[in-house]
């Protein structure tokens, strides 16, 4: 009898603008990767006898990449990935969404194979999450590469420590003192037990004259909230409820303060959202349970702010 582990286990990730170089750092799962290239080789409309295909008449098509990674949220990788996802330092610590994308390199070491590099990367959506439970704030990024290569083993990764490691301190989910997720209704801060912000690019590609893609560019900026409020006798949540959210709305301030105090040092990553259009939502009612509000709603810019600012303190 032998003892094994998983394969997945010894992996690695690398993230970081292709202008420089990536950041090695902690991750949960490379996932949903879909890499095919095609042939162009006219086989349907083969004219020369036979039934089979015949190796001259074959070329290079197109190559598609696209993948997910998915980690836990820390400021450290928020860092990193900022630039990434399209995000300018402005003033301080803030980070404004802009609309350009600039190319990744993103490098996966899986265990015992060669090293994937992933360059021209930019991402087509990118979800933050948390909920209740015992699991830490999740990000989750979708990605479509130009080129796909690959090289021995050790060429990037020299070791498990080498590069080192960016990770950061993981945001526990919101307990209300430290990482208090705020969403302003009716002109009063709100606690949830669970939120979804996603942000899709609508990101596009095209191939000129190039079996690789030639452009990789956002179309939009489509940006959702989720999250669900209480009714409750218990302690009198029951005024979010009566707020009106249907018609001509005017709109929220919605503000995710993620925060992790670390002896003296306090991380934090806030999520500004300029003008968040509330959906109108019926409630859901259980008899022997909490009746549930669902909360959700649609980002806005203002004539003043752009619709997404991060706030990112990694130090």
């Amino acid at each position: 009898m032998t003892n094994c582990c998983a394969i997945g286990s010894a992996s690695k990730l690398a993230i970081g603008l292709s202008a420089g170089t990536p950041a090695r750092m902690d991750f949960i799962d490379v996932h949903s990767t879909k890499v095919f290239k095609t042939l162009s080789d006219g086989s349907s409309k083969t004219i020369r006898g036979t039934l089979d295909p015949v190796d001259v008449n074959v070329a290079e098509g197109m190559l598609f990449v696209q993948f997910r990674t998915k980690l836990w949220l820390t400021a450290a990788k928020m860092a990193v990935l900022l630039p990434c996802l399209g995000f300018t330092n402005t003033s301080g610590n803030d980070w404004t969404l802009g609309d350009s994308l600039p190319a990744s390199k993103i490098i996966v070491g899986p265990s015992g194979a060669p090293e994937v590099t992933y360059d021209g990367a930019v991402p087509t959506d990118v979800t933050w999450e948390g909920r209740k439970g015992s699991d830490p704030i999740m990000m989750d990024i979708g990605w479509i590469a130009k080129t796909r290569a690959t090289a021995t083993a050790g060429t990037f990764f020299v070791s498990q420590t080498s590069p080192a490691m960016t990770e950061g301190y993981v945001y526990p989910y919101p307990d209300g003192a430290y990482n208090v997720t705020r969403l302003n209704v009716g002109g009063a801060d709100r606690l949830f037990p669970l939120f979804r912000l996603h942000l899709d690019y609508g990101t596009i590609s095209e191939f000129n004259q190039s079996v690789t893609a030639t452009n990789l560019c956002p179309t939009k900026h489509d940006l959702s909230f989720g999250a669900s409020a209480l009714y409750s006798t218990c302690d009198s949540t029951t005024d979010l409820l009566s707020v009106p959210m249907s018609g001509d709305v005017t709109g929220a301030a919605l503000v995710i303060d993620l925060e992790r105090l670390v002896g003296v040092t306090t991380y934090e990553t806030i999520f500004n959202v300029a003008n968040l259009k509330l959906l109108a939502q019926d409630n859901n009612i259980v008899k022997n349970d909490f009746n549930r509000l669902p909360i959700n709603g649609k980002g806005y810019a203002t004539g003043s702010t752009a619709m997404l600012i991060i706030t990112n303190i990694a130090s």
